[in-house]
């Protein structure tokens, strides 16, 4: 029989009844054009989900995006793509180490010095697996530092130093419709303590990492910014290699679904940024479906890790 906690996880999972696995009518970037001079940063700008997103926002219009990564040569291979796409669109790629506290302050001075320190979305892309073993008596701790380095402490940086960025003062904001949005592209792992999926130092650490998201949601929501943590499905990429192989074929879902997900969720003037600011997010529920319980999400402040107490 399932514990609560593995229910707990399911029903996160099947929030909506629909379920996507690919990009559908209410989610294509082309159709809703972003607002003019608006800049994206992507940290973990390359592999599946960072391509995904940048080219979800480049067809959207986006009109500057900072890829960030440690590896620069691959950033250059998206930032080819995103060309093809629109050749006219100003990208500026960062060789940044996000565990780094220093490296993520000099993307911050070269968005400043490219951008003039202005951002309308912010996404915390980077992250770290071991392999996935149920037993933490056999996990090593090398990967539970590793783990909490990059999902927790370097989506701290990334809040720390590029937050400002997204505040608009009372003449900053253009659009009329508040500041920029702060993403981290988190997991179901999250909220998963057991059955599939169960390795606690990739749990845990994205688990910390849904939880810094909504502490930005408390102090920054009042001045205007939309944060989220959103799991970006199943994909096949270079990160997915720690999973066991009878698993594989779990990992089904296409990178633009992601990227045309955090299009919509970021847009500047939807309802969604007071229904779901400061929320645990599917990129595979179906937005209708998601709509449609906006009202019942704030009622009963769902889509938040808590401590039940009775």
């Amino acid at each position: 029989m399932p514990t609560k906690s593995q229910l707990n996880a399911q029903n996160c999972r099947q929030f909506t009844q629909t379920l996507h696995k690919t990009p559908y009518p209410e989610l294509n970037p082309s159709t809703s054009p972003l607002p003019n001079n608006y800049t994206v940063c992507i940290l973990g700008g390359h592999g599946a989900a960072g391509t995904g997103l940048a080219k979800a926002y480049t067809t959207a219009g986006a009109s500057g995006i900072i890829l960030a990564a440690r590896t620069k040569p691959a950033l250059e291979e998206t930032a080819t793509e995103l060309r093809h796409i629109n050749p006219n669109i100003k990208i500026v790629v960062v060789e940044c180490d996000i565990t780094s506290s220093s490296a993520v302050q000099e993307l911050a001075r070269t968005v400043t010095r490219e951008f003039n320190s202005r951002l309308d979305v912010v996404l915390v892309n980077s992250g770290f697996s071991g392999p996935m073993v149920m037993d933490v008596t056999v996990e090593e701790p090398d990967w539970f530092k590793l783990a909490f380095e990059v999902n927790t402490l370097g989506t701290f940086h990334a809040a720390h130093y590029l937050l400002p960025m997204l505040v608009r003062d009372e003449t900053g904001d253009d659009t009329g419709n508040g500041g920029g949005s702060f993403i981290a592209i988190c997991s179901m792992a999250a909220p998963t303590v057991a059955g599939f999926g169960g390795h606690a130092h990739y749990c845990v650490s994205k688990a910390a990492q849904a939880r810094l998201v909504e502490m930005v949601y408390e102090q920054y929501a009042g001045r205007g910014v939309f944060c989220a943590s959103v799991h970006p499905g199943g994909l096949k990429s270079e990160f997915s290699k720690c999973m066991p192989e009878e698993f594989m074929h779990l990992l089904t879902d296409s990178p633009d679904l992601v990227g045309a997900f955090c299009v919509w969720l970021t847009r500047p003037g939807g309802e969604q940024r007071e229904a779901l600011n400061g929320r645990f997010l599917s990129c595979k529920w179906d937005v209708k479906e998601l709509e449609a319980r906006f009202a019942e999400i704030q009622e009963k402040d769902l889509l938040r890790f808590m401590i039940a107490v009775d």
